[in-house]
């Protein structure tokens, strides 16, 4: 008998496992905050950056004294990198627990895989920059492509950063998946990165995240939200696809 009780005293529970799962996802938004002070962090750490239409003379000079601030720089936007794609599938996964288009969650997803590999490459440029930079085998002509392509950025992460707003948008102004003021400023972010103050665009895109990312941990989707179907409801295609008419016959 006794021999029976310790077994059943080392037996785990986990009975508490749903409730830790739940807790855990709703802290998964705070990967937003993350983001926004790895990113500020990665930035202030590579200090001044050349241009790209810096000489090559002085790249050398510039590599010569911050390559080692530069290659930092990069790993810190690396691990910024990671936490947008957290910070994104949490937008996705409160997009499909709304039980809104599927459309809607897969543009979500899709934006942050887009934008989160951008970061991820600009972060592995700078850690190139870092790392061959003071060489006395690095060309300068390879230098200075490195070095345009770490200045000069790429589409990937406004277009992804553009898919993934305008999902969290598009959820929160028509079935308000998120609250209003989250969706209305995501709209306005998205398209202010492709006007002349796209940069100030990208300064304000990382406020939103951090202020987000508190946002939705402290508010998270509940199934009596307005707008919000039940969690436990999937997406029915026939029935949303059924006609009016035939729905009254």
């Amino acid at each position: 008998m006794k021999k029976s009780t310790e077994l059943n005293d080392a037996t785990p529970n986990h009975s508490d496992r749903p409730g830790l799962a739940r807790r855990s996802e709703r802290l998964i938004p705070l990967a937003g905050v993350g983001f926004a002070v790895l990113t500020l962090a990665g930035d202030l750490t590579i200090g001044k950056f050349p241009d790209s239409d810096t000489p090559t003379s002085k790249l050398s000079v510039f590599y010569a004294a911050h390559h080692a601030q530069v290659s930092r720089g990069g790993t810190i936007l690396g691990w910024a990198g990671i936490l947008l794609a957290l910070f994104g599938i949490a937008m996705w996964a409160r997009i499909r627990a709304a039980g809104l288009h599927p459309v809607l969650a897969s543009a979500a997803l899709v934006g942050t895989a887009i934008a989160s590999a951008a970061a991820l490459f600009d972060a592995s440029t700078y850690a190139t920059l870092g790392a061959i930079g003071a060489k006395q085998s690095t060309s300068l002509g390879a230098l200075q492509a490195w070095h345009i392509e770490g200045s000069e950025g790429n589409l990937m992460d406004s277009g992804g950063t553009l898919i993934l707003l305008l999902a969290v948008a598009a959820a929160g102004i028509f079935a308000r998946a998120f609250p209003r003021w989250i969706a209305w400023t995501a709209l306005v972010i998205a398209v202010a990165q492709y006007t002349p103050v796209g940069f100030v665009a990208s300064l304000i895109l990382l406020l939103w995240s951090l202020v987000v990312g508190i946002t939705l941990t402290v508010r998270p989707l509940r199934t009596t939200d307005a707008g919000a179907r039940p969690t436990s409801a999937p997406y029915d295609a026939a029935t949303h696809l059924q006609s009016p008419a035939l729905s009254n016959g």
